[in-house]
């Protein structure tokens, strides 16, 4: 579930940025493009969320 519920957050949030600055740039705006680097976003999101330490609470510490 918090797969699912991070790809959608990622996947908006990224959709909003690329439509933010495609606005910006006077350029138009591209939904397969920025649906590509949704998915790439949310992939190192999970990657980058499984490779990192866990930090203990200090109740665990000997």
């Amino acid at each position: 579930m918090r797969f699912i519920i991070s790809f959608i957050w990622t996947f908006l949030l990224s959709h909003m940025a690329c439509y933010l600055i495609a606005s910006m740039n006077s350029a138009a705006y591209n939904f397969k493009q920025s649906s590509v680097i949704a998915v790439v976003i949310a992939v190192l999101v999970f990657v980058l969320a499984e490779i990192m330490p866990v930090k203990q609470d200090a109740s665990q510490h000997s």
